[in-house]
């Protein structure tokens, strides 16, 4: 490479030292040529850039500074076209070189003017993706032109120093170390640029000077000029599909664990502590609450796999709310439940005080319950030991303000208004084990503005604690909150055999208790093949049969039992985890008359039982539908 450079520079001088002086003229008016058969397509990019620049921004930049802008550009490059279109349309355009050349130069320094307010102007501090954009854009808008301008010194100079110059000392001027290091590496890029380029307007000096020599060398040159500006271009727009595909998939992939980990984490700690309690010897009243505590949870927590079943719409941040009347003080004692094991633990004291008047609120329980827990759970990881945490709600006018206190470690002044970023923690704490995944917040944030609410930080700073005040409209009509009812027990007419086909023991034994408890006769197979010889040998009415099975699975062995006569009339239940319409699809196929998502509750497999026993009774057969959750609808159940 550098042997090339010496050779190309050796050839220029040769060529400056053989050639008339009188060649000086037409090379400046080729050069002029040369600017003005590009000037075309830097119009083109500098309009297609500029609009999807102001695209990217409009939603973050205020429309006063982005409108303007946008237009100035516009108004720029629609006057260094119109240059363009008079330069081709006069005659004498070489014979008046120098007027065309200083016309040329005027547009590239307003474009330079344009392209430096913007990065002035759109720059937004705190945002690591616009500084990605602006210094790709910015950087992306100079390597362009330095192929476009570099026929005349006068042009790229005037217009790549004061566009790369003003772009590092925006990013400096954020003072961190990250930021000073990012506009040195502005400046290195800019004057790097500048020597390029000025070595490639040397090359084509050079070039212009033999070209009077040497026709076919300049034809040469001309030709690798056109494909390494080919080849240039098709790299970068492969370079940049990739790097905003990459990043898409990274960003979104993150975001869906993330939030996958935070929301099964909470109903968690309450069931594990009730299960601790069911197996000591506790009183039977406080069984009969942990059992409650248990159904309560593993409600919500199915509930909240059903919708993170869906990645699409949970990575796009697609969440629907299930609305209904609630009672905030039943939401609170919930959100108290989750997080009193881990206060315990901290050694910290947990003071809830609960409205003075009941007040109802129209939203979703499980998101609402999220929110309050998220909180809470913030406000004891950041609360040192034998700290103290307040709970409270109170009503002002048709306005539910729940607060959370604490005196824990607070928020520091310049970290305050960037708490709800997502993954944006402050310090670690060392007494503190686990840090979170920094999306907590957010989350709250997020779902409390999908409530019509408003939530706010307050701290004094650092050591003074900290308090988070939830705001929520009340309901206008107080009505009676629905107090949650177990499902009307179906009494079957007769005892069904039914075979249980589950390869995980624990389920099955449980599953078979289940089922005997309600009067039924049973009879388990752990894996597909046994499963096919006891439904030969047992005959049963039903078969609950698990789809993931070693070996053989329940699709298959779905498919084997259904031909045969014997078993027409048994109903053939798919119980999985998938819950997809592919996998209801698949059960269809396989000859299953219903498709159920696990967990099952024993009011299910009653529902189930009964209305296969009526059926069995009244000698009919219902067209059944496959579906994956109870509020499904069809004829299937």
């Amino acid at each position: 490479m550098a042997t090339t450079s010496a050779a190309s520079a050796e050839s220029g001088d040769i060529a400056l030292g053989t050639l008339s002086e009188d060649l000086q003229p037409q090379v400046r008016a080729v050069e002029t040529r040369l600017l003005y058969e590009n000037a075309n397509t830097g119009v083109a990019v500098t309009v297609v850039i500029a609009t999807l620049l102001v695209y990217a921004h409009w939603d973050v930049a205020s429309h006063a500074v982005v409108v303007p802008w946008l237009l100035y550009m516009l108004v720029v490059s629609v006057g260094r076209w119109a240059l363009a279109q008079r330069y081709w349309r006069d005659p004498s355009a070489e014979i008046t070189n120098g007027k065309w050349n200083t016309a040329f130069v005027v547009g590239s320094a307003l474009g330079a003017a344009g392209w430096g307010a913007g990065v002035i102007a759109l720059y937004r501090s705190g945002s690591p993706m616009n500084d990605v954009l602006l210094v790709f854009v910015i950087g992306g808008v100079m390597l362009g032109s330095a192929s476009l301008l570099a026929a005349r010194p006068v042009a790229f100079l005037t217009f790549l120093l004061p566009t790369g110059l003003v772009t590092s000392w925006r990013i400096a001027t954020q003072g961190d170390e990250e930021h000073l290091i990012m506009g040195f590496l502005g400046a290195l890029f800019t004057a790097a640029t500048v020597v390029t380029t000025w070595r490639f307007h040397l090359a084509i000096e050079s070039s212009l000077r033999l070209r009077f020599a040497n026709q076919n060398l300049i034809e040469n040159l001309k030709r690798a000029k056109d494909d390494t500006d080919a080849l240039n271009r098709e790299l970068e727009l492969r370079v940049s599909d990739r790097t905003a595909k990459l990043l898409e998939a990274d960003q979104r992939k993150d975001e869906f664990l993330a939030t996958l980990a935070h929301e099964l984490r909470n109903p968690l700690a309450p069931i594990r502590f009730a299960l601790e309690m069911m197996k000591s010897d506790a009183p039977q009243a406080t069984a009969e609450r942990a059992r409650d505590v248990i159904d309560r949870q593993v409600r919500q927590l199915v509930r909240l796999v059903d919708d993170l079943l869906d990645v699409s719409r949970i990575t796009a941040g697609k969440i629907q709310l299930r609305r209904e009347p609630l009672d905030l003080a039943r939401l609170m004692a919930t959100a108290v439940e989750s997080i009193t094991p881990l206060a315990t633990a901290s050694g910290q004291t947990l003071d809830l005080q609960l409205p003075a008047q009941p007040i109802s609120i129209d939203g979703d329980g499980v998101r609402l319950g999220q929110v309050f827990a998220n909180v809470l759970n913030n406000a004891v990881k950041f609360t040192p030991r034998d700290g103290r945490i307040w709970f409270s709600a109170g009503q002002q006018s048709d306005v539910a303000i729940v607060r959370i206190r604490d005196t824990g470690v607070g928020i520091a002044a310049d970290v305050l208004p960037r708490v709800f970023e997502m993954f944006h923690q402050g310090e670690p704490v060392l007494e503190r084990s686990v840090g979170g995944l920094g999306i907590g917040l957010t989350l709250a944030r997020r779902l409390v503005e999908m409530h019509n609410g408003q939530i706010d930080v307050r701290s004094a700073g650092v050591g003074e604690g900290t308090e988070v005040e939830i705001r929520l409209p009340i309901r206008a009509v107080q009505t009676e909150i629905p107090v949650a009812t177990q499902a009307p027990v179906i009494v079957t007419r007769r005892r069904l055999r039914v075979l249980i086909v589950e390869d995980n023991v624990d389920t099955a034994e449980m599953m078979e208790l289940a089922v005997s408890n309600l009067g039924h006769i049973t009879r388990v197979a752990h894996d597909g093949t046994s499963a096919i010889s006891a439904a030969t040998v047992f005959e049963p009415h039903v078969i609950f049969l698990d789809i993931g099975l070693p070996g053989m699975n329940g699709y298959a062995v779905a498919k084997v039992l259904r031909p045969l006569p014997q078993f027409n009339q048994v109903h053939i239940a798919a119980v999985t985890g998938w819950g997809q319409e592919e996998d209801r699809r698949k059960a269809r196929e396989a000859g299953c008359d219903s498709h159920l998502t696990k967990p099952l509750s024993p009011s299910i497999l009653n529902e189930v039982l009964g209305k296969i026993a009526e059926r069995d009774l009244e000698g009919s057969r219902f067209d059944y539908k496959p579906r994956t959750r109870l509020a499904d609808t069809g004829g299937a159940f």
